[in-house]
């Protein structure tokens, strides 16, 4: 399902695909080795952060963000983080799925920030010499 989650912010799917773009971007230059599962963990645990009262992206990634080095499985860790955050709640907007996308519209947000001048992401060429898409080709 395409849907908005809120007016004015961009729908689940665009979310999704400036996520894939980001990484395509970020994994072959400042971010090397850097994977769309890496980019869930980060935007889970900053979420999770944020939603303990550390709203200030600045101070992004701070040490409440990092994970234990010896952490064997960290996606996981970050997903049972972010639905220990997120109970479920008789609200309509207050779904897992709303805080998946707002975990990775500001994701997005930062890396933009950060990385690429405060810019949209240029999505990847489906052709063939994409970093993402010839890794999920040789799956």
């Amino acid at each position: 399902m395409n849907r908005l989650i809120a007016r004015g912010h961009p729908s689940s799917s665009q979310v999704w695909l400036d996520v894939v773009s980001a990484v395509d971007y970020l994994s072959r230059g400042q971010r090397p080795g850097l994977t769309v599962y890496d980019a869930l963990e980060e935007a889970f645990r900053w979420h999770s952060a944020w939603s303990v009262g550390l709203h200030d992206e600045e101070s992004l990634p701070s040490e409440a963000t990092k994970l234990p080095w010896d952490d064997p499985d960290p996606l996981r860790t970050a997903v049972q983080q972010l639905v220990a955050d997120n109970p479920p709640s008789a609200e309509q907007d207050a779904t897992i799925s709303t805080a998946v996308h707002h975990a990775l519209g500001s994701w997005v947000h930062h890396m933009s920030v950060t990385f690429n001048d405060d810019r949209r992401w240029a999505h990847p060429g489906f052709a063939r010499g994409s970093a993402v898409l010839e890794t999920i080709a040789n799956r």
